[in-house]
This record gives C-alpha cells, structure tokens and sequence, in this order.
C-alpha cells in the first residue's frame, strides 16, 4: 500500500530521509509503503488510533477521516501541501491537504496519465461527451465537485480534491478552469447542470459567464440547480448594523465566498442571462426528473434559511 496525498502527488522518503511529495514516477523504490501485516482494500481496514512502529512513518498516530487517513504526532497533522515539496507537521486543525489515500500498488497504473494540461482535459471533456451522445445516455453535469464528486454525472473541478476517485472513475472527472472559458461541447446537449456551495467562490463577471455557458450547453426544456449561501440571511442573523463598519458580518470570507446572492439577484441575473423560470424550492427538492439529494449545506448553516435551493428552466 502506498500513500498518496490529497491533491495526487505521493508520499516519497528523501535523500536524506525525510517525508517528501513527488508525482508518481516509473521507479516507485522511493514511495512511503504503509507498513501493514495484511494488504488492506479499504480505508476502513485501517485501524484509527494505531501507532506505527517502522518506516518512514515510525511514530504517527493513524486517524481515520471521512475521505481518507490523517497522520498525527505530538498532537499535529502530516502536511502535503501542493505548494510545497516537503511534508511538515504544522496544523492542529486539518485541513484537506492533511488527508491521505492508501493506494494499492497494482491502482498506480490504472488510466492514462491524467490531468496533464487544460486542453487535454477541455479535449477529453468533450470526448466523453460525444461518447454519452453517441450511445443515447443522459449528459449531467456536476460543477464544482469538491471532495465528494457524484457517481453518474460529469465531474468538473479546478484542482483535484477526491484523489482516489480521480484514479477510480477518471472518465467522469475533469479538471480544468470551467468558469472561466467555453467548454467546447456542442450546444443543446445536457440533459442536467447541478452546483452546490460553488457560484458564490467566483467572482460577478464569472457568474455571468457560467451561467451563459451552462445555458448554451444546456438543452431546451433542461434545468440547472444552484444551491448557494444566502446573502440576506447570512447578514441578518449575523450582523449588527447599528455598529456601523465593525457590525457587517464578514464571516463568509473565510470560506473563501466572493459574490453571493439573494434569491431576488439571482431570479433577476438568470432571466437576464436567458432562462425562460427561475423556481425556488427546498432542500433535496430539484425539479428535474434527474434531481439528486442536496448534500449542501451541513452543520455550518441552517438547512431552511442558510442555503437558496433554484431551479433555473432553459
């Protein structure tokens, strides 16, 4: 079993013997194997709170988390971040760059090297595409993927954030800067477009450009339901207006939002842009005929208020 990181690059020993992250190479001598007395298939199998006693690894505590395994010593997390080549214990808090993937040693040679460039995947997008068409089977689309891309749809992301279902459903995941370009498939060909805490992390013109690009691709009679934090709840229940700058709620920035909605900004921006009906519904309540549960929004915000839950009608 070999460890690979968050963002698919693998736990490497380095010359000197320290932890390093490195993409995968012809010549896997250098890989931290995951010192086990039996090969383990599943994440599950490992028990959480083991120390392991050999190897690279030697002293780290082994904490399960819900998409994979974290390492802890002396109460901080092993850390792989993408911009960094060396692996450092920094964190008590862990974030996703903090999770690892046990892989099998015959799974690294699973696929095509992937990811390579943003054109190869634009051009792999549109050869899978073509392949649904071909064969008559729905086209969904879900942007935004994050840690838990959907099994049955088109997975699109800017950075791979589910490593070990990019090595396992590879054809349904493409990374390439959807809100910013065309994404070269042909008009009136998706049966369904679907995003959760996604539209509010980019910026106003990018809304206007996802939304007319979804449309395009979209065929007539289709829907695209967004599901994004609500402007006028997050202000008013967390605001203090009376206190002038310093009662303006600001929490959104930590999650990285940019331009939220109200459901109002959003009705009046999609009809703009072209849909023809703007629905506003509930949780898990998706008008298409291909409509999913809602996994979005968790503890963090109420499920009623916290979240507007659209269904835009090309």
């Amino acid at each position: 079993m070999y460890l690979m990181t968050h963002h698919r690059t693998f736990v490497a020993t380095g010359p000197a013997g320290d932890l390093i992250h490195i993409k995968l190479q012809p010549d896997r001598s250098g890989f931290a194997a995951f010192p086990s007395a039996r090969s383990h298939t599943r994440i599950n199998d490992v028990e959480s709170g083991a120390v392991i006693a050999t190897g690279a690894l030697a002293g780290f505590e082994l904490v399960n988390a819900p998409l994979g395994l974290r390492f802890l010593r002396n109460g901080l997390y092993l850390c792989a971040e993408p911009s960094k080549r060396m692996l450092c214990l920094d964190r008590a808090t862990p974030g996703p760059w903090e999770t690892f993937i046990l892989v099998r040693g015959d799974e690294l040679g699973l696929g095509p090297e992937l990811y390579t460039s943003v054109e190869a995947e634009v051009t792999r997008f549109n050869t899978k595409v073509i392949q649904l068409i071909t064969d008559g089977k729905p086209i969904k689309i879900y942007c935004g993927a994050g840690e838990i891309p959907r099994h049955g749809f088109l997975n699109l992301d800017i950075t791979i954030e589910a490593p070990l279902f990019s090595i396992t459903n590879s054809e349904d995941y493409f990374i390439f800067p959807f809100a910013d370009r065309s994404w070269e498939i042909p008009s009136s060909c998706v049966d369904y477009i679907f995003h959760e805490d996604f539209i509010e992390h980019i910026n106003q013109l990018q809304q206007f450009q996802f939304l007319s690009e979804a449309l395009r691709v979209m065929k007539p009679g289709s829907w695209h339901r967004v599901n994004t934090p609500n402007l006028i709840t997050a202000m008013k229940y967390n605001s203090n207006f009376r206190d002038g700058f310093k009662g303006v709620y600001t929490g959104e920035l930590r999650w990285g939002h940019i331009s939220l909605f109200s459901p109002s900004h959003l009705a009046e921006v999609a009809t703009l842009v072209g849909y023809r009906e703007v629905v506003f519904t509930t949780k898990h309540g998706g008008v298409s005929p291909f409509a999913e549960p809602d996994r979005r929004p968790a503890e963090d915000r109420d499920d009623i208020l916290g979240n507007i839950y659209a269904d835009l009608l090309k």
